[in-house]
């Protein structure tokens, strides 16, 4: 405000003063005692009404600063205040327009960044009202508008169920479909967001499948190079025994009885590792060609009971005790080739026996359960199986045991894959567990 408002506020409250002491010198004159009064309720209804609207634009002044508003700063009004005031609130003005600025810049960024992901991502309120949603997301569900959570539900393959599905077990990968859903809930302020997050899992697929395709022409190189070396090498030195230095043959007076035993031997080892290799040529065909599956309605505790009577045995010579939990607590039947299946479990059991052989009290638990697909989980409580090795582990041809060949699991996984399902396996200090998830 300025000064001169400031001056007449002052000429108003001495005027009180000296009214009010007029007052009392002529309180016996009735008529000047009534001006007076009047004269003075006059000047302090001034005064009060001009510091109301001191303390009204004051009050709005906060309440614009409060919005985020400061235009009344370039308002005629605000000429009412003095330099010294409007020098500060021009400081504010360019730090609350500079705050803003980064904060808008900030905002278009992450929006920018959430655009350009490949996995979708979208949040909703507690009212279903879809706060923010990107391209990636609308494509991987088929919907160009989405405003919403009702039109997700009932125009997608995501409902209700799915969405406490994905919650509840942290992901959750749609029927039919190699989409992983995550869902997850988020508290701002006193508002609850549900964070929802699509991804696709092909991409990831193919990286790991052309990574697995690389450790097998690595491991079939290595086997085809270990098997044909010592061929190159012998076949080599038979032609050189039976030829002279000029590359002919020798004559049949120049062989000796030396000269046919070495090569007898020689050719008895080409022999061996041409079979060898004939082996391995023949079990990695049978990896590539499995017969389709022929699917049945198996019983499932019943099949799996089977599976443990094969190895009855070897679990009898361990002393290994297995135990076979049906989570249902139902009959359990499944669509799937008992005899393909049958030789995926076998393989695990048996491996599951073989981790099993220095332990003390050696234990495997057997866990069949159904929900919207069938899960058999084969655990043991055998040693840990290192992180390098759990990489390679369904790999054909790679082992670590003196006499695998290294096929067993690998067959397994492509066993479950036929079936369009899949193979995993954890393992920690305390166990290591197989699932199969058909």
């Amino acid at each position: 405000m300025k000064t001169s408002g400031y001056i007449l506020l002052g000429i108003s409250g001495i005027l009180l003063i000296i009214l009010g002491g007029l007052m009392m010198h002529y309180q016996s004159s009735i008529n000047l005692l009534i001006t007076f009064g009047i004269l003075a309720g006059l000047l302090l209804t001034y005064q009060l009404t001009t510091i109301k609207k001191i303390i009204d634009k004051g009050l709005l002044m906060v309440e614009a600063i409060g919005n985020e508003d400061l235009g009344f700063l370039h308002s005629k009004n605000f000429k009412l205040f003095n330099a010294h005031y409007q020098h500060r609130l021009e400081k504010l003005y360019t730090s609350f327009a500079r705050i803003k600025k980064e904060s808008l810049k900030q905002e278009n960024y992450l929006f920018w960044l959430i655009e350009q992901l490949e996995v979708g991502i979208c949040t909703f309120d507690e009212k279903g009202h879809i706060l923010h949603i990107n391209s990636a997301f609308k494509e991987k569900v088929k919907l160009s508008t989405l405003t919403h959570v009702n039109q997700l539900l009932s125009k997608t393959a995501i409902d209700q169920k799915v969405l406490e599905k994905a919650e509840l077990e942290n992901s959750y990968q749609l029927p039919q479909s190699n989409k992983v859903l995550k869902v997850k809930k988020l508290q701002k302020e006193d508002q609850q967001i549900t964070l929802l997050t699509l991804q696709d899992l092909s991409t990831e697929l193919d990286d790991k499948e052309y990574a697995s395709y690389n450790k097998l022409i690595r491991v079939l190189t290595h086997e085809i190079m270990n098997g044909m070396t010592p061929i190159i090498s012998l076949s080599d030195g038979l032609l050189m025994s039976f030829e002279d230095e000029n590359g002919h043959s020798v004559q049949l007076e120049q062989v000796t009885q030396k000269m046919l035993d070495t090569n007898a031997k020689s050719l008895k080892v080409i022999h061996q590792q041409a079979e060898q290799l004939m082996h391995f040529t023949n079990t990695y065909r049978s990896i590539t060609k499995l017969p389709q599956p022929k699917k049945e309605e198996v019983d499932v505790e019943m099949f799996i009971n089977q599976q443990v009577e094969k190895v009855a045995e070897r679990l009898k010579q361990k002393d290994i005790h297995i135990e076979v939990k049906n989570v249902n607590n139902s009959v359990v039947s499944h669509n799937f080739d008992p005899i393909l299946i049958g030789q995926c479990v076998h393989n695990i059991l048996k491996n599951g026996v073989e981790a099993l052989q220095n332990v003390d009290n050696p234990k495997m638990k057997i866990k069949i359960q159904k929900e919207d697909h069938l899960s058999i989980r084969i655990a043991n409580n055998g040693p840990e199986i290192g992180e390098e090795e759990l990489k390679h582990i369904f790999v054909p041809f790679f082992t670590t045991k003196e006499k695998g060949d290294g096929i067993g699991l690998s067959l397994s996984k492509h066993i479950v894959r036929v079936h369009h399902g899949s193979l995993h396996v954890n393992s920690d200090k305390q166990k290591t567990e197989f699932i199969i998830k058909l």
